[in-house]
């Protein structure tokens, strides 16, 4: 008698629900669009159910699921989870006392069935191959089956009956999951699949595990014991999860499961919850400057130990609060908005969008031709693309292949020297070099609470403020009884933990200040005992959160560069002279910034300060601060520093630069002449309105002597801000020269001023004031 051999499943999961699907993409029945085939089911706090323990074992935040250190950005499809907002507002709406006997209601929780690469705990691109078969289950009925890989090594299969011909797609569907080659990955209800995880974790203790134990913290109130006063049955979430049949070894289209996922993401989050613009951009696969924004971003990311220099990706801010530019996280020193609008800018600009230190014009984000604005020209789009595919390629409408091949150039051209700027320039080193030193530190000490704080999601530290926050107003109110000596103690934990961390925070910035003024040959004079004085570093702390870390400073330290060169190489050619050695010219550009950066003395530590908050009397220790009408801000421009009044920085920059080539030279001196006319004007125009509103005298009645007493005082804060910016006095052109300039101030227009703190403008803001986006 022969032996009959059968490979077992490797399926281990089996859930119970309704079955439908959805397409995602923008154009049908093209290589654009995907059939989602989706599972409608729920989970439940019910231990009865077998199949809710085991997937609420298995289910779990993307954080959880992988290092985000060993993912690529287009493989990360969420934001950071704010679990202070789930324990206060979504575990009490489930454990609601009032209603503790009523079902609880969510929109489903939307998951992804992903498959991992094998031995590695990543995402693949594509599942094995899809099959679709009829058969017969264990009770005889016939059905049909939607399975992916071989009898073994399934990844996933549906089951649907089938009755008098017809597939049923609501009762009695069944979904098999191999748990040990998927991860469930929620692409969105994070948070509350966060709260339904929470508290099966406190009754089950299972945040044992090290990718889970650092947000235990943020649960502890809910105690087992409080917990299972309710009626835990009642406790039911639905959950969707979602495959892409297509989306096999087979597939030849665009999608890989990764932008499928994202797809899905940014579907449902058009009219969802906010989502962050900086998130947005990190996953918008048809905008091709996001595209390149995830090249360079990759590249930051992909660094690691052996690395030369010192930047990593905590160095960025990745989820910026809203729409916000300031930086919030004390690791990073630029977010995904800044590279963003620096990329943009690089590619999108025109001729006329920047005028001297004049704010930059131009709706941005409508700029979707690459041929009217000049990306095409600036990355050789017609060679490497071919003439048709480079005419029907368009910011937001471009196929895969001509997207990756952009992308290249791009790197080649723009994106090698953005990350050059934050690898290179000395101060945002410095502060990468004290960031990578804290990290190493609390990794050395195995601190399983600050490390993820402060380095893993720039969310997590508001978050934990905001937990502490919630659980006083809590105590205050008497809402946990008697529970309420357990919350103190949790209190009383946390508050230690943010002593922690604040005293964390002040080593970096002492370390920071240290490695700062670390070029300078006298620098003892700076310090108090073995540390950089504690008003040295204050003041060289206000000079990242103010200066370096900003937009307008970053976008003006890059665009500066490419624009003075794109203007010199035309100038060039048209003489038929050499093509500029951008590389040399960055070298030396980076030489010419650290003149004023990177101070070589105590007096050069002098003048930065003096460029930047006044002049420092005595010991400079004793941080004798004399406000002077010659800083930067008092001589160039007053107002807020948003994102597009980076001209003004861009004066500082051409001020500061000495190229090497000779038609480079040529352009900036005359850029540099440019800039100097308006802020002398505009300087002496401040000067006239400042006298005519104290004195309460109108201009026309001004005296010879009074105007000229605004020249002179406008001439005098110029030359020393020069000379501070590195000018010896002869190099200065006369008080008669610059009066030669014009008789009439410049008009600059003041900068609009943002509630609080500076904020993005979208297409969404635009379309709200009755200003139609192109898209």
């Amino acid at each position: 008698m022969a032996l009959s051999l059968r490979k077992s499943s490797a399926l281990n999961l089996e859930l119970e629900g309704s079955t439908g699907s959805f397409r995602v993409g923008s154009i049908a029945d093209t290589n654009n669009t995907l059939e989602v085939k989706y599972f409608l089911t729920d989970l439940s706090l019910d231990y009865e159910s077998g199949a809710s323990a085991q997937v609420l074992s298995h289910l779990a935040p993307v954080r959880e699921l992988f290092e985000t250190e060993k993912l690529e950005f287009d493989e990360i499809m969420q934001r950071d989870i704010d679990d202070a907002r789930v324990s206060a507002e979504l575990v009490p709406y489930l454990l609601d006392k009032n209603s503790r006997d009523m079902v609880k209601l969510f929109p489903p929780i939307v998951v992804v069935i992903l498959p991992t690469v094998p031995n590695a705990n990543r995402p693949a691109d594509k599942y094995p191959p899809v099959v679709t078969e009829v058969g017969t289950s264990a009770d005889g009925q016939e059905e049909r089956r939607t399975r992916s890989g071989v009898v073994g090594q399934e990844v996933f299969e549906f089951s649907q009956p089938i009755l008098d011909g017809e597939v049923v797609k609501h009762d009695l569907n069944r979904l098999k999951l191999n748990t040990e080659r998927t991860r469930l990955v929620i692409v969105d209800g994070q948070h509350r699949a966060m709260a339904l995880l929470a508290l099966y974790r406190n009754l089950q203790d299972k945040w044992t595990d090290e990718r889970r134990a650092p947000y235990k913290d943020f649960y502890e109130e809910w105690t087992p014991n409080y917990i299972r006063q309710f009626q835990l049955s009642h406790i039911s979430l639905p959950v969707m999860f979602c495959t892409f049949p297509e989306l096999d070894e087979h597939y030849k289209g665009d999608f890989d499961l990764k932008k499928a996922a994202r797809s899905i993401f940014l579907t449902l989050n058009k009219t969802a919850r906010k989502v962050s613009e900086s998130r947005n951009r990190l996953l918008d696969d048809n905008d091709l400057i996001a595209l390149f924004l995830r090249k360079t971003l990759s590249a930051i990311k992909n660094r690691d130990a052996l690395s030369q220099n010192s930047i990593r990706i905590f160095n960025v801010e990745l989820d910026q609060s809203g729409d916000r530019i300031k930086i919030e996280s004390a690791i990073a020193v630029t977010g995904v908005n800044h590279i963003y609008y620096i990329i943009e800018h690089l590619l999108l600009n025109k001729p006329d969008d920047v005028s001297g230190i004049s704010a930059r014009a131009g709706k941005y984000y409508k700029r979707t031709d690459l041929e009217a604005f000049g990306a095409s020209r600036r990355l050789d789009a017609r060679n490497i693309l071919g003439a048709a595919l480079a005419d029907t390629t368009y910011r937001d409408i471009f196929s895969r292949n001509a997207g990756d091949k952009l992308a290249e150039q791009y790197d080649t051209n723009y994106g090698t020297y953005l990350l050059d700027f934050y690898v290179r320039f000395a101060p945002i080193e410095a502060h990468c070099r004290a960031s990578l030193s804290l990290e190493e530190n609390l990794k050395s000490q195995e601190n399983r609470k600050l490390r993820p704080i402060l380095f893993e999601g720039q969310g997590m530290s508001r978050v934990f403020n905001d937990h502490r926050d919630n659980l006083r107003e809590k105590l205050k109110s008497k809402e946990f009884g008697s529970e309420a000596t357990k919350i103190e103690e949790i209190i009383k934990n946390l508050d230690i933990t943010a002593g922690q961390i604040k005293n964390a925070i002040d080593r970096f910035k002492g370390q920071r200040a240290a490695n700062f003024v670390d070029s300078i040959s006298d620098k003892n004079k700076l310090k108090d005992g073995p540390d950089v004085h504690p008003k040295i570093v204050g003041f060289i702390s206000d000079l990242y959160d103010n200066v370096f870390s900003s937009v307008a400073f970053q976008t003006a330290a890059v665009a500066t560069f490419f624009g003075e060169v794109e203007r010199a190489q035309a100038e060039a050619k048209k003489v038929g002279a050499a093509a500029i050695d951008v590389s040399a010219e960055f070298d030396a550009y980076l030489t010419s910034l650290h003149a004023l950066f990177v101070p070589r003395s105590v007096s050069q530590f002098r003048s930065l300060v003096e460029v930047f908050v006044g002049k420092v009397e005595g010991e400079i220790t004793e941080w004798k601060l004399v406000r002077t009408p010659h800083t930067f801000r008092e001589v160039v421009y007053p107002g807020e520093m948003q994102p597009d009044q980076w001209p003004k920085y861009r004066y500082m920059m051409l001020e500061l630069w000495r190229p090497q080539n000779e038609h480079l030279q040529a352009v900036v001196t005359a850029s540099r002449d440019i800039c100097r006319a308006q802020v002398f004007k505009s300087l002496v125009g401040r000067r006239k309105d400042e006298f005519t509103r104290n004195e309460v005298k109108r201009e026309e009645d001004l005296t010879p002597a009074e105007r000229a007493t605004f020249v002179t005082q406008a001439y005098e804060a110029v030359r020393t801000l020069l000379n501070n910016l590195g000018w010896k006095t002869a190099e200065i052109p006369s008080k008669k020269t610059f009066e030669g300039l014009s008789t009439e101030p410049a008009e600059i227009g003041p900068a609009a001023v943002a509630e609080e703190d500076e904020v993005w403008e979208s297409a969404e803001d635009a379309v709200d004031e009755g200003v139609s986006s192109a898209e």
